[in-house]
């Protein structure tokens, strides 16, 4: 081949000439690193080709071809060089100026919103601080590392009930001894209700999911009524019951209470311990005196939650899971239908019962509240 001979020789072993001939056809790997492997396994095997022809072969220009015979023998690498960057404009000093302002509310700096995002952030960074502009960008991934999030926010309760120890520990008993208590024939069981489950039907018919489509729901609809949902769970078996009314009252909810504890479920059962929270429809003087006209064979013991502490009760999970499997998107033509969709579903469920097992324990409440007085707890 005419012309000198090229003035950085590329020599490889050959387990780096094995590595580079798998990147050459290599469609997964970065468009420049093909590129290199290309240059430099084809260099080594015809030494006297120049660096013309080999940017011919491959594709790219001469001085592409130049720079990776000089490197190859300086570094012996075809990954990219480390790039040292633009000096960082964000001191120590701003970024935590930054992080102090995140960790505050925007009404503290008579900002409104309730939370901060990255354009209130560098706003407010400019006007409050005295800080060069900024892009919110930067600041998002700034907080990212420090991870401080302002914009999102998880929601949390506690219950207000001075005698909160004393009225969770005997539920939380009865979760943990729920499958003992089974076995020597006494239930612990739930009842609870869900209003206003409401019967929407669509102006335009739904449309099914499709290769490449996805469901498609119109957002107009006609209110066809709401149903209250009526829920009872057995906890040691995860059955569960309900029942739909139209109305939620204390007559509705002694009349599912009724029918719950006339099925065949408690056959063969001697106790059945049922826990209630304190809600309009749950009076205990006049569920008392429908208990008694049931004359039912078994006795029933009544548990009453603490005031605001519904994430105690596992009915709740039901009602979660409900508006997930069941009510979205909603899309009914009459309360008929939306109750048959219920009745559907919760023998569904029925099918497979599955035991909810509580992750709060007795022992979590006692280390973190502490024991109630000896007194107390035996009344």
């Amino acid at each position: 081949m005419a012309g000198p001979r090229p003035k950085y020789a590329i020599t490889l072993t050959s387990e780096q000439e094995v590595r580079l001939q798998h990147l050459s056809p290599c469609y997964r790997a970065a468009v420049a690193t093909v590129q290199r492997a290309q240059l430099l396994v084809p260099a080594h095997r015809h030494p006297p080709w120049q660096n013309a022809t080999l940017a011919q072969r491959v594709g790219c220009s001469v001085n592409t071809g130049k720079r990776w015979r000089q490197r190859w023998q300086t570094t012996e690498v075809w990954d990219d060089a480390p790039r040292a960057g633009t000096r960082s404009t964000f001191p120590s000093l701003q970024r935590a100026q930054m992080v102090a302002l995140a960790c505050s509310t925007p009404r503290q700096y008579n900002t409104p919103g309730q939370r901060w995002s990255g354009e209130k952030l560098a706003q407010g960074a400019v006007e409050q601080r005295g800080v060069a502009p900024i892009s919110p960008g930067t600041i998002r991934r700034g907080l990212r590392a420090d991870q401080v999030k302002p914009w999102r926010y998880p929601s949390w309760q506690h219950s207000t009930d001075p005698q909160f120890v004393e009225k969770a520990i005997p539920v939380l008993d009865l979760y943990a001894q729920a499958p003992a208590l089974q076995a020597q024939g006494e239930l612990t069981g739930w009842t609870e209700e869900k209003t206003s489950v409401q019967a929407r039907q669509r102006v335009t018919t739904t449309k099914a999911p499709a290769p490449g489509a996805i469901m498609q729901v119109a957002d107009r609809y006609k209110r066809m009524g709401v149903l209250p949902l009526f829920c009872a769970l057995v906890v040691a078996s995860g059955l569960t019951f309900a029942q739909t009314r139209l109305t939620k009252k204390v007559a509705d909810f002694k009349a599912f209470w009724g029918a719950f504890l006339q099925s065949t479920t408690w056959a063969s059962v001697k106790v059945v311990h049922l826990i209630l929270d304190k809600g309009p429809t749950h009076a205990p003087k006049q569920l008392g005196t429908g208990l008694a006209a049931l004359e039912l064979a078994f006795e029933v013991r009544l548990y009453w939650l603490p005031k605001d502490a519904s994430w105690l009760d596992q009915v709740e999970i039901i009602f979660s899971k409900v508006p997930r499997d069941v009510l979205t998107p909603s899309d009914f033509p009459s309360l008929l239908a939306l109750d048959k969709s219920l009745q559907v579903y919760v023998a569904e469920l029925n099918q497979h019962p599955k035991p909810m097992r509580g992750t709060y324990t007795k022992t979590k409440l006692l280390a973190k509240f502490g024991a109630p007085p000896p007194l107390q707890l035996a009344a």
